[in-house]
């Protein structure tokens, strides 16, 4: 038993709450990270500093049917997925205690996966986490110095180039990033520049559940039904428009385990170029 729903696409929509009909269902984690009681606390010990575990964890259902893989759900079932992540987050930008929105997924064992039923979860905290941060602070610092945003001029190069361009349409891009931190990551971006995943219009959500089909199918195909991560990296709540920042979301398989050289430096070992990656991917049969 799932706890009791807090969003749901069904069939027919003004059939009841927590039954059968939907496409897509949302509720609670039942073993949330984090909880959704009381107020943000920041605590100081000497020279330490901690806060309280506020924060909200829900479970996004992505289908009815017990699916172990995402790869096997249709075009329709994808734009169904990305209605229930932006519709959620949105929700969740009008409650004032959320600084950040956090959409991940976590696709087999050695990705973390501890349920099979195919799903993502969504995470709201009451500040920016430090990647975001530095991820922010990065953009701005180029968008000073060039007056140009960074993620809009790699799309750029990479349309121009296409050595690491996996595919584009009229309105994203996937391709992998020059320095890629994980084999065969993937970045999907919009075309346009955009700040905010939770704008994006139904248009934008057909085009991207094509995209995000055609590369979760690459990657089955050509790596045989990899365990990867992917996150949507949006702007923060309290931050509406950005000439520096893009959203995006980084898909990451995990085909090796970080070790003593990647936790004693804080880099990333990648065995396979990007450009080779991107190959591959680009050769893979949909």
């Amino acid at each position: 038993m799932t706890p009791p729903e807090v969003w749901a696409q069904r069939e027919m929509m003004n059939t009841p709450p927590d039954t059968p009909g939907w496409f897509v269902r949302v509720v609670p984690n039942k073993y949330p990270a984090l909880e959704n009681r009381g107020t943000w606390t920041v605590r100081h010990d000497g020279i330490y500093e901690s806060w309280n575990g506020l924060g909200l964890h829900e479970v996004i259902i992505e289908s009815p049917n017990h699916l172990v893989n995402m790869g096997s759900l249709s075009e329709p079932q994808f734009a169904d997925i990305l209605r229930a992540y932006r519709d959620r987050m949105r929700d969740l930008q009008r409650d004032g205690r959320w600084g950040y929105l956090l959409l991940y997924k976590n696709q087999g064992d050695r990705a973390g996966a501890t349920l099979e039923h195919v799903h993502s979860q969504l995470i709201a905290l009451p500040e920016v986490p430090k990647q975001a941060v530095d991820e922010l602070s990065g953009a701005k610092m180029h968008y000073e110095l060039n007056g140009r945003c960074i993620y809009c001029e790699m799309i750029q190069r990479e349309l121009d180039y296409g050595e690491r361009l996996v595919s584009a349409s009229e309105s994203f891009v996937a391709l992998c990033p020059f320095a890629s931190r994980f084999a065969y990551e993937i970045w999907i971006l919009p075309r346009n520049h955009s700040t905010d995943f939770v704008q994006s219009s139904e248009p934008d959500i057909l085009a991207l559940a094509y995209g995000l089909r055609d590369i979760i199918t690459r990657l089955n195909r050509a790596l045989d039904n990899p365990p990867f991560n992917y996150f949507i990296h949006s702007i923060p709540v309290h931050e509406t428009v950005s000439a520096h920042f893009h959203w995006h979301i980084e898909i990451l398989p995990q085909l090796a385990r970080a070790a003593g050289f990647e936790w004693g430096t804080g880099s990333h070992m990648n065995s396979v170029a990007p450009e080779d990656a991107a190959r591959l991917l680009r050769d893979a049969t949909v």
